[in-house]
Parts: structure tokens; sequence; C-alpha cells
């Protein structure tokens, strides 16, 4: 049994996130779900699924001179906010886990990676989508008209982005040639005026509820509340007791 973190992530400087407040905007959380993944029950805390599963780190790019969160404690960091959406690490020769989850993270730039993509952008969801060939037609006229969701994401994939991608697979299947994925949450956050320390635990916990549901198009979470009401800094706070992580180094 381990002591975790209470939504508390150590090592990150003093007053980062309150230096500016209401600046932050929306997380954008964009969710894949296979037709086996819609299926299964929607975890609760008090009708959890258990999980083992792998870190593999920030394998989504970095910048020099960030300032990146200590991985071990992001970890338990991920696992904590997994509990409290109802998942829960599988202790051995107790539960038997259903899932498992792979976690990355990183710095995404334009033209390196697909942002529209990761951002969860649907050209069929956009009413000023370019038609075929970019020959310019009535959807200029209805750009005044896109969704805020939309608005956001052709903002956020402009400039480089934090992102955290959380996948899901059948735990049994995970190590076969032919695993069978469930699902798959994409997190992003514009990374300009911030780090990579202060934005992750933030995206995580704005992103909570959202991990792992299904949903037709991405969702905007606010940063903001995040960062004032959930995030807190200084000493490491113990709050619970929770199983052991087994999101490892891979």
């Amino acid at each position: 049994m381990l002591l975790a973190c209470g939504l508390a992530l150590p090592g990150v400087r003093g007053g980062e996130f309150m230096l500016f407040k209401k600046v932050w905007g929306d997380v954008l959380v964009s969710t894949d779900t296979t037709l086996e993944g819609r299926a299964l029950p929607s975890p609760t805390p008090q009708n959890p699924t258990y999980y083992k599963g792998s870190s593999l780190g920030r394998q989504l790019g970095w910048i020099r001179g960030d300032h990146e969160p200590e991985e071990k404690e992001l970890n338990l960091f991920i696992a904590k906010v997994l509990a409290k959406q109802g998942y829960l690490a599988a202790r051995p020769g107790v539960q038997e886990p259903s899932l498992y989850l792979v976690v990355q993270w990183g710095y995404l730039e334009p033209g390196r990676a697909n942002l529209l993509w990761f951002l969860g952008y649907n050209p069929d969801q956009d009413i000023g989508a370019p038609v075929m060939g970019g020959i310019l037609g009535p959807e200029v006229f209805r750009r005044g008209m896109r969704s805020a969701v939309i608005e956001n994401i052709l903002s956020d994939a402009a400039g480089p982005v934090y992102g955290i991608i959380i996948t899901a697979f059948e735990f049994k299947s995970a190590s076969t040639p032919k695993p069978i994925a469930y699902w798959q949450t994409r997190i992003g956050l514009p990374a300009i005026g911030k780090s990579m320390a202060a934005a992750l635990p933030t995206m995580l916990v704005a992103a909570g509820p959202a991990i792992g549901r299904p949903a037709d198009s991405p969702v905007l979470l606010d940063a903001d509340d995040a960062r004032q009401g959930s995030v807190t800094l200084g000493e490491l706070k113990f709050s619970d007791i929770v199983p052991e992580p087994s999101l490892e180094k891979k």
C-alpha cells in the first residue's frame, strides 16, 4: 500500500500556478472509443475498473529549458486522478485487471505533429471547413458561426501545446501481436507562457471526468478552475491510501 499525493505535485516552483489568474483558458479533451470500448460500463469510485499499465514518460517531445515535472511523482499524480474517476491499480493476487493503460506526455509543435488530429478536429463538425480542392465557397461566411470547440481547436493548433495521451487496451490481449484497443484520451493545452511542470497536473485535474468517457466530439474543460480549485502547491500532502500505481516506466 502506498500513501499517494492528494492532487498536489511537489517540485513545482512556488507560486507558478497563481501568478496570473483566469488566463489559461480551456483544456481540450478528445476521446476516441472503439466499438468494444463503448460496450464497457463506465467505472465509478463505487464500481471501479482495475488496471495495470505503463508510463512511457515524455515521448511526445520537449523544448530545451522547459521546467518539467519529476516523472515518478507525475505517475503517482496520474494514478490519483484516475482513481477519482473509478480506475484503480490492480493489486497482485487481490484484483484481476481488465485494462492495460499506457500513458505518455510531452510538448507538441505545429509541423512536427498533427495537432488538429491530436486535439480532435473533425471537418464534418466544422461549419466553416474548407471545401475539397481549397476553393473558397459559402463556408467562408459561416466561419463566424463555428462552435467554441472548433474555434479552440483551430486556435490551439496554430501554436505549440502540451499533450497527454492515455490509451486503454483489453488487458489479456495487450501483450499479444493484436491488442484490443478500447479507448484513447488526448488532452491538450497551449504551451506558450507555461511550463510542463505547471501545465500537466492542471490538465489532468481539469480533464479527469472526461478520461476514457465516450464522446462524439472533443470537450472543453476550464483549466483556470482546476488551477485555483484542485491543484495546490507546497509540500507533498498525504490525504488517503490507494493501491500501488502500476504505471511503471517502460
